[in-house]
């Protein structure tokens, strides 16, 4: 049994070759990535791959900040009263959020039954 030569179509001329050259994996968050070919012609004009494990060794990933604003609303959805904001790292170091005033627990029927 010979084995079947493999086909792809080059990401750059789009012609069909026979000998693909593998010139890029996208990686993804919510399922399966996939795989860049290009002809042996076209294969030249692509940057080397990147190893995404180099990516992470390199630079560290810094904390980021989020905010949280609290408002007030009316039936209609305008803002009535700006009840402040609260700024919390978020990433690898977690900070609880702080109860002050600012951030009152929820107060609605639903809420109070839970607690």
């Amino acid at each position: 049994m010979t084995a079947r030569p493999p086909v792809r179509m080059c990401a750059r001329c789009q012609c069909t070759t026979d000998e693909p050259v593998l010139v890029h994996e996208v990686h993804a968050a919510t399922g399966p990535g996939f795989n860049v070919y290009a002809c042996p012609d076209c294969a030249d004009h692509y940057p080397p791959m990147t190893d995404p494990l180099e990516l992470l060794e390199a630079e560290a990933p810094r904390p980021s900040r989020m905010t949280i604003r609290v408002y007030k609303v009316d039936a209609g959805g305008a803002v009535v009263q700006e009840g402040g904001a609260i700024r919390t790292w978020t990433g690898s170091r977690i900070d609880p959020t702080p109860q002050t005033s600012a951030f009152p627990p929820c107060s609605c029927p639903r809420c109070r039954t839970a607690r």
